[in-house]
This record gives structure tokens, C-alpha cells and sequence, in this order.
């Protein structure tokens, strides 16, 4: 009797701890399941400084534009400020994707376009990917899907925290452009988008900074000129830029057409400031930042 009674207290206690263990893996899937898609790991924001986010300054938002498609905005975090002042202005408008789109430091020449199916993890949350607009991009042999390469490109990775922060319920499209892209490739790009998107519930955002690596004096002379490039839509004088006017003109460009497409015809200069405004201090190679509202 003993014996029995030993052996099923063994079994009883055995279920117990193979019960407690299922329970245990069951909720470990829940929790990781809003970190998974498609059987994917969430690439990391690593361009996060959670002081971006303390003393917002509160711009004003009351001027009524009209549906805002498309915004240019720095990358470099030292222009934060102007970041925050471009997506105050845009939080107003119900978005439901958001195609964030830069260019890509390293300059490879093993792609044209980069993009991911992976969804973001970021500090606020899980900023969720458009897989099924971007699977319809990745249809194409010059956009190449590269988690690695999304990860570590700070022109789209330090605009995430600020989407998550400001646009609610809104899906992503990642997109990084090489110097490779050709005015062709933007052409299907945009068509696809276009084919594909709603038009009143997506924004366009293009992640540049400009004029790189000269004095203020020089740099705000460039920057005039990038200006009145952008003004007149003047693409082949866009592509003849290099870093001295901008870090990306093929992303510019791209945006420039995106809205051509949606009948986006007004656009306005939010601001334009420099390095050395900024950090008030005198700087020989400065960097440049102008945003823009496309409406």
C-alpha cells in the first residue's frame, strides 16, 4: 500500500510539473508571438536616445494644408528638434502606411534598393512592416530584401523611434536606395507604389540630409541651390549633386515623383538650419537640414 501510494504520488507530481511546464512554453509563445512575423525576429532600432524624446518643443499645427503626402526630413539627430516639428505637423492626418525612404551610407555596389519584411522592435513597441507592399516591391530584381542592411543604415533607423513615437496604428515600408538606383528603377518604384497604395492613407518620407562637410557660409549657398532644384522639380540637375548639396538625391527624386503621381502640388520649406546654428558653435565642416510638407 505504501509502495502504491509512493509511486502515485510520483505520477501526480510528475503531471503537475509537465503541466506547469506546457502552461509555462504556452505563454513564453504569447509573449513572443508580437515579436515574430512570419517566423521572422524584429530587427532592432539601434539609433535610439531616449533624450531625443524628454522637452519636446510644442510647434504650431493649426495652419490647415490640406492632406500632407510627403515630407523630407534629417536623419542626423543633431536636428532633432526639426524632426519632431515635421511629424507634429503630419500626426494630424489619419495614416495608415508609412513608406520611409533613404539612402545608403555604405555605397555598396552589391544592390540597388534595400528593404525588409521584418517587423521593428523599437522602445515604444512593435512597429509593424507592410509585408504584403512590400512583397509586391521585392517582385523586382533591383529591390533586394537585407535585414543586416536595414538594421545598421541610420538614415531609416533613427526616423523609426519618431513614427512610432508620433503616427498610431500605422504600418512600414523600409526602403534604402544606393547610389546604383536609376531614374528607370524609380519609375517602376513609383508606379508599383502607386498601384498599390491608398492614396489619402499613406505618407511618404524621405530621410536626407544636405549640404555636407563645408563652412555655414559655403554650405547655406548650396543649400539655395538645392532649394530651387527641388522647387522646379528639376531632376537632372538634382542628380548632378553631390554631397556638397545633399547626401541623397536619388531618395529626393524618388520622393518628387512619388507626389507627382499623387497630385501632390503644393509644397512647403518647414525649415532650414545647419550644424553650426545649432550646436552654437563655430564648425568647419557643417551639415545641413531644410524639411519640407508636400500637400
Amino acid at each position: 500500500m505504501n509502495k502504491f501510494f509512493k509511486v502515485f504520488t510520483v505520477f501526480l507530481l510528475f503531471i503537475t510539473i509537465a503541466g506547469s511546464i506546457l502552461a509555462y512554453n504556452n505563454k513564453a509563445k504569447n509573449r513572443h508571438e508580437k515579436y515574430f512575423f512570419d517566423g521572422r525576429k524584429n530587427i532592432e532600432c539601434l539609433y535610439y536616445d531616449p533624450s531625443d524624446f524628454i522637452n519636446i518643443p510644442e510647434y504650431e499645427t493649426s495652419q490647415d494644408i490640406g492632406t500632407i503626402h510627403g515630407c523630407i526630413v534629417p536623419h542626423h539627430l543633431v536636428a532633432k528638434d526639426l524632426i519632431h516639428e515635421v511629424f507634429q505637423k503630419v500626426q494630424k492626418n489619419k495614416y495608415k502606411t508609412v513608406v520611409l525612404i533613404g539612402p545608403d551610407h555604405e555605397s555598396t555596389n552589391k544592390g540597388k534598393i534595400f528593404t525588409t519584411l521584418s517587423n521593428w522592435q523599437t522602445p515604444r513597441g512593435v512597429l509593424e512592416t507592410d509585408g504584403n507592399l512590400t512583397k509586391e516591391l521585392l517582385k523586382y530584381d533591383f529591390v533586394t530584401e537585407d535585414d543586416d542592411k536595414i538594421t545598421m543604415e541610420h538614415s531609416t533607423s533613427s526616423i523609426i523611434p519618431f513614427i512610432n513615437y508620433y503616427l498610431n496604428d500605422i504600418k512600414i515600408v523600409t526602403l534604402v536606395l544606393t547610389k546604383q538606383v536609376k531614374l528607370e528603377d524609380v519609375e517602376i518604384l513609383t508606379d508599383e507604389l502607386y498601384k498599390n497604395i491608398n492614396l489619402h492613407e499613406t505618407l511618404f518620407i524621405a530621410s536626407v540630409d544636405f549640404s555636407h562637410y563645408l563652412n555655414l557660409e559655403d554650405a547655406q549657398k548650396k543649400d539655395l541651390i538645392s532649394m530651387e532644384a527641388i522647387k522646379n522639380k528639376d531632376i537632372n540637375k538634382l542628380m548632378s549633386f553631390t554631397n556638397d548639396n545633399l547626401d541623397s538625391p536619388i531618395s529626393v527624386v524618388t520622393l518628387l515623383k512619388m507626389m507627382d503621381k499623387l497630385g501632390a502640388a503644393g509644397d512647403t520649406v518647414l525649415n532650414h538650419s545647419n550644424s553650426e546654428l545649432i550646436l552654437k558653435k563655430k564648425i568647419e565642416e557643417t551639415t545641413s537640414y531644410i524639411t519640407y510638407l508636400f500637400y
